[in-house]
């Protein structure tokens, strides 16, 4: 008890708390995004893998900018590029007309993809590099809290926005999604954001020396760093997975879920639930978690967690299956597996948290995504039901599992 008492004690101090309203600002400006995400998507899930490939396109793209910039820019120059990048493209999107084509909403889906790794990413190596190691594993999991908090209010933010600022069509037909409302509420909250920010970097580390390198370092590494490597391999399988799993919860909702406006309250709902939940886990449990189970069991835990989901849904396809499963997986993201891989992170070397850290949580991410999207295209047309077919994944869930114990030694090196 006096082991647990004290570990949740070292978890709270200014720095701490000052990087979890920031993380707060961040992921409310993505939650707000996030549900609207989710519906579009269950809009046009038969275009799913193209979308997707289209993200992991753009996102190599945006790496090699990102990597570009990172080499000319410290840490507090980084940050006001990239979050004023994010929030000019915000701009463009609320004066664009969603009705004109529906390749303007596919479009602002792809965005809302990158957006929500590149927020997110950026957000992380700000994180790990004000605090390493030690500090790592102390104040991540409170940091993580005030993210969670932030994912409540944007899901409710969400949800009001859906309920309230809906578009009723000349012709009398079903209410639409006003999307530039939304925008202009997740640009609002990015820039608060990008204040704190800035104003955390000031207060922890002063640092004005440019990371210097190139645009190629973060692919580089991946030739060079078997830990870059291997961390990659793991996000790339992470997210194979998990697309696996939402994707059969996509139809589920669609199924059973006629609605949009519906869909998109049920969402925002989910969203409120998780972040509840793992709210309380990491500000009383996540330190504490990682400190008994430590990184390689929590690493390794994906695998079989995975592995009981897709035999749910084969032998249960049910609403209830898929809201579960879906609080169940987020929540131990954001609460445990995420917080023990940042950890990880804090202990590579400059060059590799600025750069490759990215790379894997964004480019690696949507290669996953785009992966698992193809995995369950190959079973259309056939006789296997949709929810059946994630058990052919259960192999990949193995491979993660092995993954995860290799990156755990890492920490030893």
């Amino acid at each position: 008890m006096n082991d647990y008492l004290d570990t949740l004690k070292q978890s709270f101090s200014k720095d701490s708390f000052l990087a979890s309203l920031f993380f707060f600002f961040v992921l409310s400006s993505w939650y707000t995004l996030r549900p609207l995400r989710n519906e579009l998507a269950v809009q046009d899930i038969d275009n799913i893998s193209l979308l997707l490939a289209m993200v992991g396109i753009g996102m190599l793209f945006a790496n090699l900018i990102y990597s570009w910039v990172a080499s000319k820019t410290n840490l507090k120059q980084l940050i006001i590029f990239c979050y004023l990048f994010l929030a000019s493209n915000l701009v463009v999107f609320i004066n664009l007309d969603f009705s004109s084509s529906a390749w303007v909403g596919r479009s602002f889906y792809v965005w809302c993809n990158i957006y929500s790794f590149f927020v997110v990413a950026i957000f992380w190596v700000v994180a790990i590099n004000l605090f390493r190691q030690n500090k790592a594993k102390k104040y991540f999991g409170f940091i993580s809290f005030g993210g969670t908090l932030g994912a409540a209010f944007g899901s409710r933010l969400s949800k009001y926005i859906a309920n309230n600022f809906s578009i009723t069509p000349i012709d009398g037909g079903p209410e639409e999604i006003n999307i530039s409302i939304f925008a202009i509420f997740t640009l609002g909250l990015l820039i608060i954001g990008l204040l704190i920010g800035l104003y955390c970097i000031g207060r922890v580390k002063s640092e004005n020396i440019a990371l210097g390198g190139s645009a190629k370092d973060a692919f580089k590494n991946l030739f060079d760093s078997s830990d870059v490597r291997q961390l990659a391999v793991y996000m790339f399988l992470f997210t194979s997975l998990m697309t696996i799993h939402w994707i059969t919860s996509a139809i589920i909702f669609e199924e059973a879920i006629e609605s949009s406006i519906e869909r998109v309250a049920l969402f925002a709902d989910i969203e409120l639930a998780v972040s509840l939940i793992a709210g309380v886990t990491q500000i009383f449990l996540t330190s504490f978690i990682v400190k008994r189970l430590g990184i390689k069991f929590i690493l390794f835990s994906y695998g079989v967690i995975f592995s009981i989901v897709f035999i749910v849904y084969a032998f249960a396809p049910l609403l209830i299956s898929a809201i579960l499963i879906t609080i169940f997986l987020r929540v131990f993201e954001y609460s445990i597996n995420k917080p023990s891989r940042e950890i990880v992170f804090s202990h590579l070397s400059k060059n590799k948290r600025y750069k490759s850290s990215v790379l894997v949580d964004t480019f690696f991410a949507r290669l996953g995504d785009f992966s698992g999207s193809i995995f369950l295209g190959l079973f259309k047309g056939t006789q296997v039901a949709f929810s059946v077919a994630p058990i052919m994944a259960i192999p990949f869930a193995v491979t993660i599992s092995i993954i995860g114990s290799k990156i755990s030694k890492i920490l030893k090196d």
